[in-house]
């Protein structure tokens, strides 16, 4: 192998992991991931699924999905790219420009780690929001969040940034410097109303039961409100809860590639069932959270929506993580060209063949969903249970949903409608 270009240190909870290398040939780029000695001693956890505690290199032809799904997308990896002087498309040179940063314990460095940046205790989010101002107008999003992110890095094409409380100002967020307690996702001009959209259904899962990430409608200074979710990952100490680690990660599936024709959820599942030690509850969690996308019309529960969280000092992980991101696609019709973001079963990734009510239907049905049960090994009397179990909750509260934010008649009123749809098509014969 020939010298290396670019060296990266990886380093869990300001422990030094390991290294990953970029070495350049006449075939293109390799990487190699090796642990540290000191770290393989020490008794640690390995930092990814597809990372074991080995003294032996890993090594790719391109870089491991582990560390791609660590790094921003869209656009914030686009100014990202030209903030730092990179190619959109160098991967690696944008991990070590913004990797210092990142959800969950992990950093990855271009140079070790200095005692000085070692140990901070970052800002909690608070719980309640209620009655906080953003201190900028949405109108200056775009410019405050790119001079804000310096080198930290987060998940997810649609625009967001990081907030902090203003010092000396009560109930007032302000823009981190870096990663702070909070996350700022505002409405895109093309998708009106999303951030009441996204509240709305996360309001919901929490009422049906779901252990969802704690959010909130904030407005900006010019009063247009604006989804505010706090970091999760943190403990009341400020200390990292453990690893956690989305579904393309998991799985070595590169961003990309997060929708993914290939995949089902059916695969998915049984792939963080086998990461959990194969506790049934996964599954039925798994399960449910996938019901649940497709009763209120969201098809954007790819892999990097689903994560799991695993303690610092364990390989298995313990289940799923709060759910952090559901939205109804049904006020987008540029967007709701399909029912989920990836097949709900294998068949159909093989031959596009689901159930007998299906070709009938033309549309997913309680037949579909028990026979997505069945392959994931629940029986068909607990699916049904399962099944009618929760869309007697979402029929019971998804008015209380829309009372938690006056106004948007409009807007309730498309996700009424499909919410409707779904749960009758929950109640259709079998075919």
């Amino acid at each position: 192998m020939n010298a290396p270009t670019r060296i990266g240190f990886v380093y869990c909870n300001d422990n030094l992991a390991g290294t990953i290398t970029e070495y350049s040939d006449q075939a293109g780029y390799q990487y190699e991931f090796r642990y540290d000695a000191t770290y393989l001693q020490s008794g640690l956890a390995k930092i990814g699924t597809n990372l074991p505690l080995t003294d032996v290199p890993l090594r790719k032809n391109h870089l491991p999905a582990f560390f791609t799904n660590l790094m921003s997308e869209g656009w914030i990896k686009r100014h990202q790219a030209q903030l730092a002087r990179l190619d959109v498309d160098d991967k690696f040179g944008l991990l070590l420009a913004h990797g210092a940063e990142l959800i969950g314990p992990m950093k990855v460095l271009p140079s070790l780690l200095k005692d000085e940046d070692a140990g901070r205790i970052p800002t909690l989010p608070q719980k309640n929001l209620k009655g906080f101002t953003i201190d900028f107008a949405r109108d200056e999003f775009n410019e405050v969040a790119i001079r804000s992110f310096g080198r930290a890095s987060i998940s997810g094409v649609q625009p967001k940034m990081f907030l902090t409380h203003k010092a000396g100002v009560k109930k007032t967020l302000t823009a981190s410097i870096g990663i702070g307690p909070y996350i700022l996702k505002p409405s895109p001009r093309d998708l009106p109303h999303l951030a009441v959209n996204e509240f709305i259904i996360m309001r919901l899962c929490q009422l049906v039961g779901f252990n969802v990430a704690d959010h909130a409608l904030v407005p900006f200074s010019c009063g247009e409100l604006a989804y505010v979710t706090g970091r999760f990952d943190l403990d009341a100490a400020g200390r990292s809860i453990g690893f956690i680690e989305d579904l393309a990660s998991v799985m070595d599936v590169a961003p990309g590639n997060k929708s993914s024709e290939t995949l089902s959820y059916e695969h998915a599942l049984k792939v963080a069932h086998a990461s959990c030690g194969y506790h049934a509850q996964v599954l039925r969690d798994g399960f449910l959270q996938v019901l649940m996308a497709y009763l209120v019309g969201n098809n954007d529960l790819h892999m990097k929506n689903l994560s799991l969280i695993r303690p610092l000092d364990s390989d298995t992980a313990t289940g799923f993580s709060k759910i952090y991101d559901m939205v109804s696609v049904a006020p987008y019709r540029e967007y709701d060209g399909s029912e989920l973001s990836i097949w709900l079963m294998e068949s159909e990734v093989a031959d596009a063949k689901s159930s007998s009510s299906y070709d009938n239907y033309g549309y997913y049905t309680e037949h579909d969903f028990v026979t997505f049960a069945a392959q994931l090994g629940l029986d068909q009397k607990i699916s049904k249970k399962l099944i009618h179990a929760l869309v007697k909750k979402v029929s019971q509260n998804v008015h209380k949903a829309f009372d938690s934010v006056p106004g948007f008649d409009e807007l309730k009123l498309v996700l009424l409608k499909r919410i409707q749809a779904r749960m009758e098509a929950m109640s259709r014969p079998w075919l």
